[in-house]
């Protein structure tokens, strides 16, 4: 009998037969050994990584603290951008858009409600839906334009931060400076470098209540420490109570002193009336000294006219050189204010002069009596009153 093609021959070779259980273990270890490797690869690798970037990271400190003046400007300069100003026109452009979409269509929310069902060709059910979304639209859009606002209002206020970043020439500048180079005025200043050292974004600035702005207190700590030691030994030479003639001489001597550092920042005609009120608050000055009785007709001029004064001369010079319209109109008001007050203390040094040219026409006459009574003269009017 032939034998079927497809059978096996009785004399064929019986192929081995596996479990396939010690063909898995050894793809299991093979596995895990590559594994192992992998992970100790990638481990060390991420070390060195981390270990690259704490050096990195120790080297820009180390090199930050040496940073000079101009660089760290610059780099600061980015940091609002970047962090604070492009937030802030995001918020303002998010702000806006959805204002803008939620507005058209609480407007066309509003047509639909002021056409009625009848135009609409909608059963009152279906109609009520307009007014609904009006009533919705309408306060979405009020709150994203709320939000469009605030985008803008924080864009220029870090605006005005840059700007008083880019003006500021040292570690240590003068509020009075940085309003007059940036062209704002000096309670803007100090009410924006106290909100941007409150909320974090000037960082280790100090804002002293003398004006002085320190942008980095870590750096300019030597020069700190001077103003602080003066303030702090201040109040205790300041112990003893002035009686009202040592502060009319306090007062009166910086406010002489500050006439003479203002000259020369407002103008030629400014500096002549500078000029003026410096000689005449001087008289005033020194005859209150040498008649002390006259202290309670001089008590407004120093409780009110004189920190008045400087307070306008002081907004006059916080202008800088800015050649605006309203800057020149203000800066024309002072200096006519000036001529002003420079009549008014002229006035009041004549009235003073009055009271006591009555004393001396006084003294005189009494003088004059005495004198004849004592044959000490002939005649009077010849030796005293014609010479």
């Amino acid at each position: 009998m032939a034998t079927h093609p497809y059978k096996p021959s009785d004399h064929s070779e019986e192929k081995p037969r596996y479990t396939g259980v010690s063909d898995l273990d050894d793809i299991l270890d093979q596995t895990i050994s590559v594994a192992s490797g992998i992970g100790a690869g990638v481990l060390a690798s991420i070390s060195g990584a981390l270990e690259q970037v704490g050096e990195a990271i120790g080297a820009a400190r180390q090199k930050d603290e040496n940073l000079p003046f101009p660089k760290w400007k610059r780099r600061m300069d980015r940091q609002l951008q970047k962090k604070n100003q492009d937030d802030a026109v995001a918020l303002a452009v998010v702000g806006w858009t959805l204002a803008s979409c939620f507005g058209i269509a609480a407007i066309v929310m509003w047509a639909l409600s002021a056409a009625g069902p009848q135009a609409l060709n909608v059963t009152q059910e279906e109609f009520m839906v307009f007014p609904i979304l009006m009533a919705c639209f309408t306060p979405l859009t009020v709150g994203f334009g709320i939000m469009g606002g605030m985008g803008i209002k924080k864009y220029r206020y870090i605006n005005r931060l840059r700007r008083y970043l880019r003006v500021a020439r040292d570690w240590v500048s003068d509020v009075v400076t940085l309003a007059g180079d940036s062209a704002f005025s000096r309670e803007q200043v100090q009410r924006d470098l106290q909100q941007a050292i409150a909320r974090g974004e000037l960082p280790d600035a100090v804002l002293e209540q003398d004006g002085k702005l320190y942008l980095d207190i870590t750096r300019c700590a030597p020069e700190r420490t001077a103003p602080q030691a003066a303030a702090e030994t201040a109040p205790q030479q300041e112990e003893t109570v002035l009686d009202d003639a040592g502060l009319l001489q306090r007062d009166g001597a910086a406010f002489l002193d500050y006439l003479a550092r203002s000259t020369g920042k407002l103008g030629e005609n400014a500096d002549e009336e500078l000029e003026t009120m410096r000689k005449n608050c001087a008289a005033i000055l020194g005859f209150v000294h040498n008649h002390p009785e006259q202290l309670p007709r001089v008590r407004r001029f120093r409780e009110y006219y004189l920190p008045t004064t400087r307070k306008l001369l002081d907004t006059a010079q916080g202008l800088g050189n800015t050649e605006t319209e309203n800057a020149r109109e203000i800066r024309r008001d002072i200096t006519g204010i000036l001529h002003t007050l420079n009549q008014a203390y002229a006035k009041l040094y004549d009235t003073l002069l009055q009271d006591i040219s009555l004393d001396v026409s006084t003294e005189i006459g009494t003088l004059e009596t005495m004198l004849r009574q004592d044959g000490l003269t002939h005649d009077f009017e010849t030796d005293f009153k014609n010479a």
